[in-house]
């Protein structure tokens, strides 16, 4: 006798192919969810077109759905936050929707022809020397000052421009002096203006989040194919907190424009960012916490981000056993990768993985001075506390900056990295491998090492510039192999 076995999956197909669909889907997605008996799959088809999302559109919270699987798939879509009509905010971002593109409503990176200098009378006022047209207090009304301290680049307000001085006001503290480019770098700081748009007929995308997945089991989750333009400050586009599932993707996915950084990971493990593009966004584009593991980051584009002008690199990992490859990275203000933890925090798992394969670098247009460019940074950034880092094989070049930007950078007594294999070239204004020296880190303030600069590895690298590698003289855990000057 032959018996036959038949295994039925219990689907649900959620199509979206108009505005009233999309609107319609967070509900529609929740009734799936939260049946009395749950679908093994919920597929969540966006056909061609455009859609406009509001303030954490899909809110997904306490599922409790281990056997289910929820995939958000879309075909030619494009999805823009929405405009609330409240007008003209600095942290609003805008889009042509006839050219369906980002509008910068920054002017470029400029100059400054001074270092700040506090004005007689002026409670709170400064003033920089520049090169902008005379304009009084209520043309500038809803103008703002962005300009380079250090690793920061705060904003403030602007009060006039008048005879070749353009006055700001200093509102609350950025965590650097407003001379921290005189003390770090030797340098003018740079800085950008930002104004209300002149056209009226713009988007204004005024929501932030897309997707907030929190504190829910599943069996898998994934995102494909969906083309992000344009959004508000705020927390994350995407947030996966506490998410617990078999597989959690990510892949070829768009996102453009973004005021905001792009995706946060919390408490979530093995999640897989893969063949997706970022491009023009203004902050950060994927964070991933210390209570995240076995995240891979692999076969993804990079290409001018980091338009704000700050610190805040394009990938922040600081989870365990991650896995960072074969990645390209162009144009970018402080740092492409960044790794392991800050010296004020404590180490919850131990940052632990692999970036390796990747591909750095600055594009001439890019390397034109003014730059918009923070000092002391690295392409590659390593913080202080790690607990097995390794930078292998990766391809870092033609990279510049007003002072000290390096190739590669482990800071603040950075332990436990190696650094091998790797190709570093045309590093214009910093170190080509720089393992700083930073003993002091131990004894400074809400510091948590006990131990700095121990541990580390750097051989069998190509470089063409200066490296400076320091390791401390009775640390057997440490080891400087043959690296290699070439000429090119």
């Amino acid at each position: 006798m032959i018996h036959s076995i038949v295994l039925v999956c219990f689907s649900v197909l959620l199509n979206v192919f108009s505005q009233q669909d999309f609107d319609a889907l967070p509900d529609r997605l929740d009734s799936a969810l939260r049946a009395a008996d749950p679908p093994e799959l919920v597929d969540v088809f966006i056909g061609p077109g455009i859609y406009f999302y509001g303030e954490r559109y899909l809110d997904l919270i306490g599922l409790d759905l281990p056997g289910t699987r929820i995939a958000i798939r879309g075909n030619n879509c494009t999805l823009i936050a929405k405009d609330d009509g409240s007008g003209y905010a600095l942290d609003y971002n805008y889009v042509d929707m006839n050219a369906l593109d980002g509008v910068d409503t920054w002017t470029e990176v400029k100059q400054a022809g001074s270092w700040p200098i506090p004005v007689v009378f002026g409670k709170g006022v400064y003033k920089i020397r520049c090169h902008e047209p005379d304009m009084s207090e209520a043309d500038v009304k809803d103008m703002w000052l962005h300009i380079s301290q250090w690793f920061k680049g705060p904003f403030y307000p602007v009060v006039r421009i008048k005879n070749g001085w353009l006055y700001f006001r200093k509102e609350g503290d950025s965590g650097t002096s407003l001379w921290s480019e005189l003390r770090f770098g030797r340098c003018l700081p740079r800085y950008m203006l930002c104004d209300k748009p002149e056209r009226e007929d713009l988007h204004a995308c005024t929501a932030t989040t897309f997707l907030s997945l929190s504190n829910s089991r599943l069996e898998a989750f994934t995102m494909q194919d969906l083309s992000f333009l344009g959004n508000a400050e705020g927390q994350y586009l995407i947030w996966l907190d506490g998410l617990q599932a078999d597989s959690a993707v990510i892949s070829q996915c768009r996102f453009s424009h973004l005021r905001s950084s792009g995706i946060k990971l919390d408490r979530t493990d093995g999640f897989r960012l893969e063949e997706c593009l970022f491009t023009g966004n203004y902050q950060g584009c994927i964070r991933v916490a210390q209570d995240c593991r076995n995240t891979i980051i692999f076969g993804n584009r990079f290409i001018g981000n980091g338009r704000m002008m700050t610190n805040i690199p394009l990938i922040h990992c600081t989870g365990a056993d991650f896995r960072i490859a074969d990645n390209y990275f162009e144009d970018f203000s402080y740092a492409a990768i960044m790794l392991g933890v800050h010296y004020t925090e404590e180490e919850k798992y131990g940052t632990s993985g692999v970036a390796e394969r990747n591909e750095i670098c600055q594009s001439e247009s890019f390397r034109q001075h003014p730059m918009r460019s923070l000092i002391d940074s690295g392409a590659i950034y390593i913080g202080t506390g790690n607990k097995r880092t390794v930078v292998r094989n990766n391809y870092v070049h033609d990279i510049d900056g007003p002072h000290g930007n390096r190739g590669i950078f482990a800071d603040d007594g950075a332990m436990n990295v190696t650094i091998e294999g790797n190709t570093v070239l045309r590093i214009r204004n910093g170190y080509c491998i720089d393992l700083r020296k930073c003993l002091r880190v131990k004894w400074l303030p809400d510091s948590k090492v006990t131990a700095p600069n121990t541990g580390n590895i750097v051989r069998d690298n190509l470089y063409d510039g200066d490296i400076r590698l320091f390791i401390r003289k009775n640390d057997p855990t440490s080891f400087i192999g043959d690296n290699k000057k070439v000429c090119e």
